[in-house]
């Protein structure tokens, strides 16, 4: 009789698409796995939002946010991926990470692949 293994918790393939946050992404030749996940499948304890874990190379992201809040958590937890794999003291740092988290979902969030119109031109 085959043994019952126990089910990954569902991620939300499209909401990843549409917020541009990755299912995976690699660091240092490792594969750092992202999982938006539904509250019911929550493995950490409920004030936290989202959680980097540098043992399994995976983020988890509480999917029960507003959409801004999942992409800014996606950014928080990726700043702490990084410095954890530079063995950085910053990764400790809540403050910092929350703040550098915040201004890198600005930047994804309105970035563009237009062209800049001419009087943006001017101001160079």
């Amino acid at each position: 009789m085959p043994r019952a293994t126990a089910r990954a918790p569902r991620v939300d393939g499209d909401r990843h698409r549409r917020l541009g946050v990755p299912r995976r992404l690699q660091l240092h030749g490792h594969e750092i796995t992202v999982r938006i996940l539904p509250l019911s499948k929550w493995p950490h304890t409920k004030s936290a939002v989202g959680m980097y874990d540098p043992t399994l190379h995976r983020i988890d992201i509480r999917g029960d946010q507003p959409d801004t809040a999942v992409q800014q958590t996606f950014c928080h937890e990726l700043v702490h991926a990084l410095l954890d794999e530079m063995n950085h003291k910053l990764s400790h740092d809540e403050v910092f990470v929350d703040t550098l988290g915040s201004l890198l979902q600005q930047a994804l969030a309105s970035f563009s692949n237009r062209r800049p119109s001419a009087r943006a031109k001017s101001h160079r």
